[in-house]
């Protein structure tokens, strides 16, 4: 069952000073930032608020480091703006397979690892009315991350690597 919007994707040009923005004009800070090699993006995680599942809901800036990655070329196309949209859930996994009995798209196979060590899987916009949707399981609670950026590539964001806004 999904339980509370875990984050709004937004796609930048500029990620040091899209954060600034939302610092300075609404005071969110940066809870959590990585580089994804693989999926070619820097993100920052600025934390909205605590949820009553024990989660929290973000806004996830993205910025591409590469210009053939997902959200490069969304960038290119669609210019800065909301990329997708992240639901949590306890259970990606059943929650994804009830979805994919339902006749939407699941763009995974098997869930993968996303931000913070979350599990995360993406549901087609096509079949979610333009809207490029993101199931996540976040990681069990231990210290929080303090900004610490992972510059392995090996977590991240989410981006799905075949599908961008633009295929819908």
């Amino acid at each position: 069952m999904l339980t509370r919007i875990d984050h709004i994707g937004i796609a930048c040009f500029d990620l040091d000073k899209t954060v600034e923005f939302y610092r300075a004009t609404y005071g969110f800070e940066v809870f959590h930032t990585e580089v994804n090699e693989e999926q070619g993006v820097r993100e920052a995680m600025l934390k909205i608020n605590e949820t009553s599942d024990g989660g929290a809901s973000y806004l996830q800036l993205l910025e591409p480091i590469r210009e053939d990655s997902a959200v490069g070329k969304w960038l290119a196309k669609n210019g800065e703006g909301v990329h997708h949209i992240a639901f949590g859930t306890a259970d990606v996994d059943t929650d994804s397979e009830a979805i994919r009995d339902k006749g939407v798209r699941v763009l995974y196979e098997e869930p993968r690892r996303g931000s913070m060590n979350s599990r995360i899987t993406f549901l087609h916009p096509k079949d979610c009315h333009g809207v490029l949707t993101e199931l996540v399981t976040a990681a069990p609670r231990t210290a929080a991350p303090h900004a610490a950026e992972d510059r392995s590539g090996a977590a991240g964001e989410s981006t799905p690597p075949s599908t961008t806004q633009a295929d819908h």
